[in-house]
């Protein structure tokens, strides 16, 4: 795909999660707003010139999730998590570094939430989106592929409007066994090494209720 059709897809499912947040009835529903940092690991590609083992490097990642009341111990979840890394070889000793990469997540999807006490809840659910992989290489094309999430945690209420969210999300990403990705003037740099591209992530953020 053009890198301009890539750039327009991710575009549009952004505009389509905004809008879904301003236009739904749900908006007048109670809403959680939360902030957060987290650590992302795992996930890796394979260099086309070496056929070597090409690792993300596992490092920080930040993001915000909103949460809209659905009916009591159900809401539906809005995630957009992001993180900047870099794609490092290990065909040689020590590992070399390729270059930057950046990966988004855009997510929809639901969670259910059960009752710990009185100021507690964990939370476990499932998304869909998008995910986004933007090469730090000046004119080298950017991917966006179809992925899904889950996800489990803590939630632990402060007063009615602040509290603390713990939380663990796996990713997985389709994708084509070999694909080519990263490319300029038909030279690619890395590929695709199997029909799934998994991440995790532990986070953790402020609850702003309203």
């Amino acid at each position: 795909m053009p890198d301009s059709n890539i750039h327009l897809v991710f575009r549009i499912f952004k505009l389509l999660t905004l809008m879904s947040l301003l236009s739904s009835p749900l908006a007048w529903a109670e809403v959680e707003v939360i902030p957060f940092t987290g650590f992302r690991s795992s996930g890796e590609f394979e260099d086309i010139a070496t056929s070597a083992r090409v690792d993300v490097d596992d490092t920080s990642s930040y993001g915000l999730i909103i949460n809209i009341d659905d009916e009591p111990g159900k809401a539906y979840e809005f995630v957009y998590s992001k993180q900047s890394s870099q794609l490092r070889s290990g065909a040689t000793v020590p590992s070399s570094i390729l270059f930057d990469i950046d990966i988004e997540y855009l997510h929809m999807g639901g969670i259910l939430l059960e009752p710990m006490n009185s100021r507690a809840q964990t939370f476990f659910g499932a998304g869909i989106g998008i995910t986004h992989f933007s090469p730090g290489l000046s004119g080298f094309s950017s991917e966006s592929k179809l992925s899904f999430s889950l996800t489990g945690g803590i939630k632990h209420r402060l007063n009615n409007h602040l509290g603390i969210h713990l939380g663990f999300r796996a990713y997985a990403t389709t994708v084509n066994s070999n694909t080519a990705i990263f490319c300029r003037n038909g030279t690619c740099s890395v590929r695709f090494s199997g029909d799934l591209f998994t991440q995790f992530e532990a986070n953790a953020g402020l609850i702003f209720r309203f």
